[in-house]
């Protein structure tokens, strides 16, 4: 597995690039920027690959996206934008094809809600907070996949990764102002369907 070989270490009084340097390096070709550039971003590509493909298949998905962020690191171009945009783009499309091919399209969390039980399992709940957990995940869920794809998407960039708005807009190859504009009304759709579920 890619990221689990261990970069060189820098020689002795040389400090290891970061950012930008470290961008241009893996882009012109450089493996161990590139698996330092991985490691740094790995966690982010694995929590958007579990919430665009779910649980089951969201592993699979974001080793399918580390793969392809490796075979077009020559297409990245750091003048353009951030490694971690880019990255996100091309695991976001990947993820995408994948639901594609298995007519998956409104697919994002898992309705068994086994994430939220499990968290809550660890704090040795009774079966009644398990089974409210997976009831609001499976609320959530459901309230999810009325959204349509790019506004779904922006949603889980922003509240779940934390992604500023221009960023989403390079993810997701359009304006500032439609991440803007998804996110306002995703918000109400989503409290909306939430709401309708009491």
């Amino acid at each position: 597995m890619l990221l689990s070989m261990t970069a060189s270490a820098p020689a002795k009084g040389e400090s290891r690039p970061t950012g930008v340097a470290l961008a241009r390096l893996a882009a012109g070709g450089d493996r161990d920027a590139l698996e330092a550039l991985l490691r740094e971003h790995a966690a982010d590509i694995h929590r958007l690959c579990h919430h665009v493909l779910g649980p089951n298949e969201g592993a699979d998905g974001a080793q399918r996206a580390l793969e392809r962020i490796v075979r077009r690191i020559g297409s990245f171009d750091p003048e353009k934008g951030s490694f971690r945009s880019w990255a996100l783009t091309v695991a976001h499309n990947a993820c995408r094809d994948r639901l594609r091919r298995r007519g998956l399209e409104r697919r994002t969390f898992d309705a068994a809600g086994d994430e939220k039980a499990a968290a809550a399992a660890g704090h040795m709940p009774g079966p009644e907070r398990i089974a409210l957990a997976r009831l609001e995940a499976s609320a959530l869920s459901e309230a999810l996949e009325t959204l349509p794809d790019g506004m779904r998407s922006a949603i889980v960039l922003f509240h779940v990764h934390g992604s500023s708005y221009e960023d989403i807009a390079q993810t997701l190859d359009v304006p500032k102002g439609t991440v803007m504009t998804w996110l306002h009304r995703g918000r109400k759709k989503l409290r909306a369907a939430l709401e309708a579920r009491g």
